[in-house]
Protein backbone atom coordinates (compact mmCIF):
# COMPACT_ATOMS: atom_id res chain seq x y z
CA UNK A 1 0.00 0.00 0.00
CA UNK A 2 1.41 3.33 -0.78
CA UNK A 3 2.47 6.04 1.83
CA UNK A 4 1.78 8.25 -0.69
CA UNK A 5 0.63 10.94 -2.45
CA UNK A 6 -2.60 8.17 -3.89
CA UNK A 7 -4.67 8.51 -6.81
CA UNK A 8 -8.37 7.29 -6.98
CA UNK A 9 -10.01 6.83 -10.50
CA UNK A 10 -13.64 6.86 -9.26
CA UNK A 11 -15.27 7.19 -12.95
CA UNK A 12 -13.63 5.32 -15.92
CA UNK A 13 -13.40 8.70 -18.22
CA UNK A 14 -11.06 11.08 -19.17
CA UNK A 15 -11.26 14.75 -17.80
CA UNK A 16 -12.93 18.24 -19.42
CA UNK A 17 -10.73 21.24 -20.00
CA UNK A 18 -11.29 23.38 -17.02
CA UNK A 19 -12.95 26.50 -18.53
CA UNK A 20 -13.14 28.54 -15.06
CA UNK A 21 -14.56 31.71 -14.35
CA UNK A 22 -13.31 35.06 -14.27
CA UNK A 23 -9.32 34.40 -14.86
CA UNK A 24 -7.52 36.55 -11.92
CA UNK A 25 -5.27 38.90 -13.44
CA UNK A 26 -3.78 40.32 -10.18
CA UNK A 27 -3.99 40.29 -6.48
CA UNK A 28 -6.88 43.02 -6.62
CA UNK A 29 -9.09 41.23 -9.18
CA UNK A 30 -8.71 37.91 -7.04
CA UNK A 31 -9.84 39.26 -3.78
CA UNK A 32 -12.39 41.73 -5.57
CA UNK A 33 -14.10 38.74 -7.05
CA UNK A 34 -13.36 35.95 -4.22
CA UNK A 35 -14.04 38.21 -1.32
CA UNK A 36 -15.97 41.44 -2.70
CA UNK A 37 -17.78 42.52 0.59
CA UNK A 38 -13.99 43.03 2.22
CA UNK A 39 -12.72 44.48 -1.37
CA UNK A 40 -15.16 47.10 -0.88
CA UNK A 41 -14.08 48.12 2.81
CA UNK A 42 -10.47 48.85 1.10
CA UNK A 43 -9.19 52.53 1.25
CA UNK A 44 -7.86 53.85 -2.32
CA UNK A 45 -8.54 50.51 -3.55
CA UNK A 46 -4.51 49.75 -2.21
CA UNK A 47 -4.24 46.36 -1.00
CA UNK A 48 -0.85 46.93 1.12
CA UNK A 49 0.54 42.95 0.93
CA UNK A 50 -0.64 39.92 -0.06
CA UNK A 51 0.60 36.05 -0.34
CA UNK A 52 -0.49 36.86 -4.32
CA UNK A 53 1.72 39.53 -5.13
CA UNK A 54 2.65 37.82 -8.23
CA UNK A 55 -0.96 36.39 -9.96
CA UNK A 56 -0.71 37.33 -13.40
CA UNK A 57 -2.74 36.17 -16.49
CA UNK A 58 -0.65 33.23 -16.81
CA UNK A 59 -0.92 31.51 -13.79
CA UNK A 60 -4.14 30.07 -13.72
CA UNK A 61 -5.46 31.10 -10.42
CA UNK A 62 -9.39 31.48 -10.73
CA UNK A 63 -11.72 33.46 -7.72
CA UNK A 64 -13.57 31.40 -5.69
CA UNK A 65 -15.37 32.42 -2.19
CA UNK A 66 -14.50 28.88 -0.98
CA UNK A 67 -12.14 26.75 -2.92
CA UNK A 68 -12.26 23.60 -1.43
CA UNK A 69 -15.91 22.72 -1.62
CA UNK A 70 -16.73 24.14 -4.81
CA UNK A 71 -13.17 23.51 -6.37
CA UNK A 72 -14.58 19.28 -5.31
CA UNK A 73 -18.18 20.11 -6.59
CA UNK A 74 -16.58 21.34 -9.92
CA UNK A 75 -14.39 18.69 -10.65
CA UNK A 76 -16.90 16.15 -9.61
CA UNK A 77 -19.44 17.90 -12.37
CA UNK A 78 -17.45 19.37 -15.06
CA UNK A 79 -15.64 16.16 -15.23
CA UNK A 80 -11.66 17.52 -13.62
CA UNK A 81 -9.13 15.86 -11.94
CA UNK A 82 -9.04 17.10 -8.40
CA UNK A 83 -5.73 17.40 -6.43
CA UNK A 84 -6.31 17.90 -2.53
CA UNK A 85 -3.74 18.19 0.10
CA UNK A 86 -4.39 17.46 4.11
CA UNK A 87 -3.88 21.45 4.44
CA UNK A 88 -7.10 22.20 2.33
CA UNK A 89 -9.11 19.63 4.42
CA UNK A 90 -7.84 21.56 7.50
CA UNK A 91 -8.46 25.08 6.61
CA UNK A 92 -11.88 24.40 5.32
CA UNK A 93 -12.69 22.74 9.23
CA UNK A 94 -11.00 25.99 10.52
CA UNK A 95 -13.18 28.19 8.20
CA UNK A 96 -16.14 26.52 9.89
CA UNK A 97 -15.13 26.48 12.90
CA UNK A 98 -14.54 30.47 13.05
CA UNK A 99 -17.47 31.15 12.01
CA UNK A 100 -19.19 29.14 14.94
CA UNK A 101 -16.90 30.35 17.47
CA UNK A 102 -17.77 33.95 16.57
CA UNK A 103 -21.61 33.83 16.23
CA UNK A 104 -21.45 31.69 19.89
CA UNK A 105 -18.82 33.73 21.56
CA UNK A 106 -20.10 34.59 25.22
CA UNK A 107 -21.41 30.39 25.15
CA UNK A 108 -17.74 29.61 24.68
CA UNK A 109 -15.94 32.09 26.61
CA UNK A 110 -15.11 30.46 29.51
CA UNK A 111 -14.19 27.41 27.35
CA UNK A 112 -11.42 29.62 26.06
CA UNK A 113 -10.10 32.43 28.03
CA UNK A 114 -10.91 33.74 31.93
CA UNK A 115 -11.09 37.41 31.48
CA UNK A 116 -13.86 39.51 29.74
CA UNK A 117 -14.77 41.33 26.70
CA UNK A 118 -11.48 41.97 24.31
CA UNK A 119 -7.56 41.80 25.93
CA UNK A 120 -5.24 43.50 23.50
CA UNK A 121 -2.50 41.57 22.25
CA UNK A 122 0.07 44.04 20.89
CA UNK A 123 3.64 43.25 18.65
CA UNK A 124 6.27 45.39 19.16
CA UNK A 125 8.83 44.54 16.66
CA UNK A 126 7.27 45.55 13.13
CA UNK A 127 8.82 48.00 11.29
CA UNK A 128 6.99 50.15 8.78
CA UNK A 129 8.40 52.50 6.02
CA UNK A 130 6.13 55.65 6.04
CA UNK A 131 7.22 57.88 3.22
CA UNK A 132 7.24 61.88 3.68
CA UNK A 133 4.17 64.35 2.21
CA UNK A 134 4.22 63.83 -1.48
CA UNK A 135 5.67 60.37 -1.21
CA UNK A 136 3.08 58.45 -2.51
CA UNK A 137 1.39 55.58 -0.90
CA UNK A 138 2.44 54.45 2.70
CA UNK A 139 4.62 51.10 2.49
CA UNK A 140 4.63 48.58 4.80
CA UNK A 141 7.65 46.50 5.35
CA UNK A 142 5.70 44.43 7.66
CA UNK A 143 5.44 40.49 6.70
CA UNK A 144 2.18 39.71 7.73
CA UNK A 145 2.44 36.46 7.62
CA UNK A 146 5.08 36.16 10.38
CA UNK A 147 3.02 38.41 11.83
CA UNK A 148 0.01 36.50 12.77
CA UNK A 149 2.26 33.21 13.48
CA UNK A 150 3.85 35.27 16.12
CA UNK A 151 0.64 36.30 17.24
CA UNK A 152 -1.05 33.33 17.93
CA UNK A 153 1.96 32.72 20.11
CA UNK A 154 0.85 35.53 22.11
CA UNK A 155 -2.88 34.36 21.85
CA UNK A 156 -1.73 30.86 23.21
CA UNK A 157 -0.28 32.95 26.35
CA UNK A 158 -3.20 34.07 27.11
CA UNK A 159 -5.79 31.21 26.62
CA UNK A 160 -6.87 28.99 29.13
CA UNK A 161 -5.83 25.93 26.79
CA UNK A 162 -2.26 26.73 25.33
CA UNK A 163 -2.39 23.72 23.38
CA UNK A 164 -4.91 25.29 21.32
CA UNK A 165 -2.44 27.08 19.16
CA UNK A 166 -0.53 23.59 18.53
CA UNK A 167 -4.14 22.03 17.43
CA UNK A 168 -4.78 24.60 14.88
CA UNK A 169 -1.73 25.24 13.44
CA UNK A 170 -1.24 21.98 10.57
CA UNK A 171 2.24 20.25 10.95
CA UNK A 172 1.51 17.81 7.90
CA UNK A 173 4.78 16.49 5.74
CA UNK A 174 3.12 19.03 3.08
CA UNK A 175 2.90 22.18 5.26
CA UNK A 176 4.43 25.18 3.97
CA UNK A 177 5.46 28.39 5.30
CA UNK A 178 2.10 30.07 4.04
CA UNK A 179 -0.59 27.25 5.21
CA UNK A 180 0.80 28.25 8.72
CA UNK A 181 0.34 32.08 7.71
CA UNK A 182 -3.45 31.16 6.54
CA UNK A 183 -3.95 29.07 9.62
CA UNK A 184 -2.61 31.80 12.21
CA UNK A 185 -5.19 34.47 10.48
CA UNK A 186 -7.66 32.31 10.67
CA UNK A 187 -6.60 31.34 14.55
CA UNK A 188 -7.01 35.22 15.33
CA UNK A 189 -9.93 35.63 13.34
CA UNK A 190 -11.57 33.12 15.73
CA UNK A 191 -10.71 34.51 18.66
CA UNK A 192 -10.94 38.20 17.74
CA UNK A 193 -13.74 38.60 20.41
CA UNK A 194 -11.98 37.82 23.36
CA UNK A 195 -8.52 39.71 22.03
CA UNK A 196 -8.25 42.78 19.90
CA UNK A 197 -4.88 42.82 18.20
CA UNK A 198 -2.39 45.85 17.46
CA UNK A 199 1.29 46.31 16.01
CA UNK A 200 3.75 49.06 18.02
CA UNK A 201 6.18 50.40 15.30
CA UNK A 202 8.93 51.13 16.93
CA UNK A 203 10.67 52.49 13.67
CA UNK A 204 -17.86 13.62 -11.30
CA UNK A 205 -14.51 13.40 -10.34
CA UNK A 206 -12.11 11.43 -13.40
CA UNK A 207 -9.68 11.12 -10.92
CA UNK A 208 -8.44 12.49 -7.57
CA UNK A 209 -5.05 13.01 -5.83
CA UNK A 210 -4.31 13.24 -2.22
CA UNK A 211 -1.21 14.73 -1.82
CA UNK A 212 1.31 14.43 0.94
CA UNK A 213 1.43 11.20 3.01
CA UNK A 214 -0.85 8.30 4.42
CA UNK A 215 0.20 9.59 8.11
CA UNK A 216 -0.67 13.18 7.47
CA UNK A 217 -4.21 12.49 6.73
CA UNK A 218 -4.17 9.97 9.88
CA UNK A 219 -3.19 13.05 11.95
CA UNK A 220 -5.66 15.41 10.32
CA UNK A 221 -8.46 12.48 10.98
CA UNK A 222 -6.87 12.76 14.69
CA UNK A 223 -6.92 16.39 15.35
CA UNK A 224 -10.48 16.95 14.06
CA UNK A 225 -11.54 14.29 17.49
CA UNK A 226 -10.81 17.52 19.51
CA UNK A 227 -14.12 19.62 17.50
CA UNK A 228 -16.13 17.53 20.12
CA UNK A 229 -15.30 19.56 22.86
CA UNK A 230 -16.80 22.93 21.35
CA UNK A 231 -20.09 22.04 22.13
CA UNK A 232 -23.05 20.47 20.95
CA UNK A 233 -23.06 21.63 17.49
CA UNK A 234 -19.74 21.12 17.16
CA UNK A 235 -20.33 17.05 18.48
CA UNK A 236 -23.04 17.01 15.42
CA UNK A 237 -20.51 18.27 12.57
CA UNK A 238 -18.03 15.83 13.93
CA UNK A 239 -19.89 13.27 13.26
CA UNK A 240 -20.19 13.97 9.67
CA UNK A 241 -16.95 14.82 9.31
CA UNK A 242 -15.34 11.35 11.04
CA UNK A 243 -16.26 9.32 8.40
CA UNK A 244 -15.24 11.47 5.74
CA UNK A 245 -11.75 12.04 6.83
CA UNK A 246 -11.47 7.85 7.85
CA UNK A 247 -12.59 7.26 3.95
CA UNK A 248 -9.66 9.29 3.39
CA UNK A 249 -7.09 7.45 4.78
CA UNK A 250 -8.11 3.91 3.76
CA UNK A 251 -7.98 5.64 0.28
CA UNK A 252 -4.41 5.11 1.04
CA UNK A 253 -5.18 1.30 1.43
CA UNK A 254 -7.38 0.62 -1.18
CA UNK A 255 -7.26 3.40 -4.04
CA UNK A 256 -8.61 0.43 -6.84
CA UNK A 257 -11.46 -0.29 -4.57
CA UNK A 258 -15.28 0.17 -5.88
CA UNK A 259 -16.12 0.99 -2.30
CA UNK A 260 -13.40 3.98 -2.48
CA UNK A 261 -14.33 4.64 -5.96
CA UNK A 262 -18.13 4.68 -5.00
CA UNK A 263 -17.00 7.03 -2.21
CA UNK A 264 -15.56 9.64 -4.18
CA UNK A 265 -18.40 9.40 -7.12
CA UNK A 266 -20.46 10.67 -3.77
CA UNK A 267 -18.79 13.20 -3.28
CA UNK A 268 -21.51 16.01 -4.38
CA UNK A 269 -24.99 15.12 -5.65
CA UNK A 270 -27.06 18.10 -7.48
CA UNK A 271 -31.20 18.50 -6.95
CA UNK A 272 -33.77 20.99 -8.25
CA UNK A 273 -33.02 23.66 -10.46
CA UNK A 274 -35.86 25.14 -13.32
CA UNK A 275 -37.59 28.02 -11.45
CA UNK A 276 -36.69 26.75 -8.24
CA UNK A 277 -33.29 27.13 -6.42
CA UNK A 278 -30.34 24.14 -7.02
CA UNK A 279 -29.26 22.10 -3.88
CA UNK A 280 -26.35 20.69 -3.63
CA UNK A 281 -25.75 16.81 -1.42
CA UNK A 282 -23.35 14.51 -0.88
CA UNK A 283 -20.82 14.38 1.86
CA UNK A 284 -18.87 17.84 1.10
CA UNK A 285 -21.66 19.26 2.93
CA UNK A 286 -20.19 17.58 5.67
CA UNK A 287 -17.23 21.18 5.43
CA UNK A 288 -20.56 23.66 4.87
CA UNK A 289 -22.25 23.21 8.45
CA UNK A 290 -23.20 26.44 9.07
CA UNK A 291 -24.20 29.44 7.04
CA UNK A 292 -21.98 32.59 6.84
CA UNK A 293 -23.64 33.97 10.64
CA UNK A 294 -22.83 31.03 12.43
CA UNK A 295 -26.95 29.29 11.92
CA UNK A 296 -26.40 25.70 11.47
CA UNK A 297 -27.78 24.23 8.02
CA UNK A 298 -28.01 20.66 9.95
CA UNK A 299 -31.00 19.32 11.92
CA UNK A 300 -31.78 16.12 12.64
CA UNK A 301 -35.28 16.52 12.49
CA UNK A 302 -35.26 16.70 8.84
CA UNK A 303 -33.21 13.52 8.09
CA UNK A 304 -35.27 10.89 10.43
CA UNK A 305 -33.93 7.38 10.73
CA UNK A 306 -36.83 6.19 8.56
CA UNK A 307 -36.61 9.00 5.48
CA UNK A 308 -34.42 7.56 2.72
CA UNK A 309 -34.95 10.05 0.16
CA UNK A 310 -35.83 13.79 -0.29
CA UNK A 311 -38.23 15.33 -3.06
CA UNK A 312 -37.72 18.44 -5.24
CA UNK A 313 -40.38 19.45 -7.44
CA UNK A 314 -41.54 16.06 -7.80
CA UNK A 315 -37.89 14.32 -7.88
CA UNK A 316 -36.67 12.57 -5.57
CA UNK A 317 -32.61 12.77 -4.12
CA UNK A 318 -31.24 9.50 -1.82
CA UNK A 319 -30.08 10.94 1.73
CA UNK A 320 -26.58 9.74 1.67
CA UNK A 321 -25.45 7.60 4.89
CA UNK A 322 -22.13 7.16 5.76
CA UNK A 323 -21.82 4.55 9.07
CA UNK A 324 -23.99 5.85 10.98
CA UNK A 325 -24.02 9.70 9.83
CA UNK A 326 -26.63 10.80 7.20
CA UNK A 327 -25.54 13.68 5.52
CA UNK A 328 -27.70 17.08 4.29
CA UNK A 329 -28.12 19.85 1.49
CA UNK A 330 -27.93 23.11 1.37
CA UNK A 331 -28.75 25.48 -1.52
CA UNK A 332 -25.91 25.74 -4.24
CA UNK A 333 -25.79 29.58 -3.57
CA UNK A 334 -25.37 29.08 -0.06
CA UNK A 335 -21.97 27.79 0.16
CA UNK A 336 -20.13 29.34 3.19
CA UNK A 337 -17.14 31.76 2.86
CA UNK A 338 -13.84 29.81 3.46
CA UNK A 339 -11.87 32.75 4.77
CA UNK A 340 -12.46 34.66 7.83
CA UNK A 341 -10.91 38.32 8.54
CA UNK A 342 -9.43 40.07 11.55
CA UNK A 343 -8.81 43.81 12.16
CA UNK A 344 -5.55 44.80 13.03
CA UNK A 345 -4.32 48.04 14.60
CA UNK A 346 -0.60 49.37 13.70
CA UNK A 347 0.29 52.20 16.10
CA UNK A 348 3.38 54.22 14.86
CA UNK A 349 5.98 55.56 17.50
CA UNK A 350 4.07 58.90 17.65
CA UNK A 351 0.97 57.53 18.86
CA UNK A 352 -0.55 57.45 15.24
CA UNK A 353 -3.43 54.75 14.61
CA UNK A 354 -3.82 52.94 11.51
CA UNK A 355 -7.02 50.56 11.15
CA UNK A 356 -6.25 47.66 8.93
CA UNK A 357 -7.46 43.97 7.66
CA UNK A 358 -5.90 40.48 6.86
CA UNK A 359 -7.79 38.41 5.01
CA UNK A 360 -6.99 35.11 4.93
CA UNK A 361 -8.40 31.30 3.48
CA UNK A 362 -9.64 29.13 0.61
CA UNK A 363 -9.77 32.00 -1.77
CA UNK A 364 -8.65 30.60 -5.29
CA UNK A 365 -8.31 27.43 -7.75
CA UNK A 366 -5.43 27.03 -9.05
CA UNK A 367 -6.00 25.25 -12.81
CA UNK A 368 -3.11 22.79 -14.08
CA UNK A 369 -2.82 20.15 -16.74
CA UNK A 370 -2.05 16.58 -16.07
CA UNK A 371 -0.53 15.88 -19.50
CA UNK A 372 -3.34 13.48 -20.54
CA UNK A 373 -5.79 13.70 -23.56
CA UNK A 374 -8.87 15.92 -22.93
CA UNK A 375 -12.04 13.66 -22.67
CA UNK A 376 -13.89 12.88 -26.02
CA UNK A 377 -10.93 14.97 -27.69
CA UNK A 378 -10.33 13.35 -31.39
CA UNK A 379 -6.75 14.10 -31.59
CA UNK A 380 -5.77 13.80 -28.00
CA UNK A 381 -5.40 17.45 -27.46
CA UNK A 382 -4.25 18.57 -23.82
CA UNK A 383 -5.55 21.16 -21.44
CA UNK A 384 -6.35 22.68 -17.92
CA UNK A 385 -8.06 19.73 -16.97
CA UNK A 386 -6.83 19.60 -13.01
CA UNK A 387 -7.74 22.03 -10.44
CA UNK A 388 -6.77 22.29 -6.71
CA UNK A 389 -8.09 24.68 -3.73
CA UNK A 390 -5.38 27.85 -3.06
CA UNK A 391 -5.22 29.61 -0.08
CA UNK A 392 -3.49 33.01 0.61
CA UNK A 393 -3.60 36.21 2.75
CA UNK A 394 -4.30 39.85 2.04
CA UNK A 395 -3.75 43.03 4.46
CA UNK A 396 -5.34 46.44 3.57
CA UNK A 397 -5.38 49.54 5.39
CA UNK A 398 -9.92 49.97 6.04
CA UNK A 399 -11.67 53.41 5.14
CA UNK A 400 -12.78 54.72 8.50
CA UNK A 401 -16.57 55.09 9.51
CA UNK A 402 -17.52 57.84 7.09
CA UNK A 403 -16.08 57.15 4.60
CA UNK A 404 -17.74 53.75 4.79
CA UNK A 405 -21.38 55.51 5.24
CA UNK A 406 -20.52 57.70 2.24
CA UNK A 407 -19.43 54.65 -0.26
CA UNK A 408 -22.66 52.88 0.95
CA UNK A 409 -25.11 55.89 0.52
CA UNK A 410 -23.56 55.92 -2.91
CA UNK A 411 -24.17 52.10 -3.77
CA UNK A 412 -27.51 52.34 -2.39
CA UNK A 413 -28.44 55.45 -4.67
CA UNK A 414 -27.13 53.52 -7.57
CA UNK A 415 -28.97 50.14 -6.72
CA UNK A 416 -32.29 52.51 -5.97
CA UNK A 417 -31.83 53.73 -9.67
CA UNK A 418 -31.85 50.09 -11.25
CA UNK A 419 -34.32 47.82 -8.42
CA UNK A 420 -36.22 50.75 -7.32
CA UNK A 421 -34.85 49.62 -3.66
CA UNK A 422 -31.55 49.76 -2.10
CA UNK A 423 -31.26 45.70 -1.88
CA UNK A 424 -29.74 43.62 -4.50
CA UNK A 425 -32.27 40.96 -3.55
CA UNK A 426 -35.69 43.05 -2.22
CA UNK A 427 -34.29 41.58 1.33
CA UNK A 428 -34.54 44.52 3.60
CA UNK A 429 -31.91 42.65 5.86
CA UNK A 430 -29.50 42.91 3.52
CA UNK A 431 -26.55 45.71 3.56
CA UNK A 432 -27.30 48.15 0.32
CA UNK A 433 -23.41 46.62 -0.76
CA UNK A 434 -24.53 43.19 -0.18
CA UNK A 435 -23.62 41.57 -3.20
CA UNK A 436 -24.05 38.16 -4.25
CA UNK A 437 -20.24 36.64 -3.26
CA UNK A 438 -21.93 33.30 -5.40
CA UNK A 439 -21.22 34.85 -8.44
CA UNK A 440 -17.54 33.87 -8.33
CA UNK A 441 -17.77 29.99 -6.82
Amino acid sequence: MPAGPVTIYPASHGANEFKGWGLATNTSDLMAKSCPKEFKKIKDNHILQSSFDNITAKTNIFPSSNSFVNGAVTAYSDHQHLEIRPEDVWLSILSQLNIYINAHAEELRDMFVAHQGQKNLDIDEAELDIRGEGGGRTKFRVDWGKFSYKMTQLIAENVKDPSLREWIIPSFTTTGELDRAVAAIMMMATMQQYFSYSCSIMCGLPSVTLLGEKSDWEELAKKAERLVTFGEEPKQWYALLKPVLARFVTSFDAPEAEETKDFWQKIAHYSGGGSGPTYLSGWITAFCFWDGKGKSFYNLQDYPPDITELRTRGRSTPILQLDAARYHRIERGNVPPGWASVPVLLVDEKGDQTRCVLVAGHVALKATSSGKALHASAYGETGLDTIRPVSGWWMYKTKSEGEFKAAREVRAKELVAVYGHPYMDDDPDDDPDDEKEWMYM
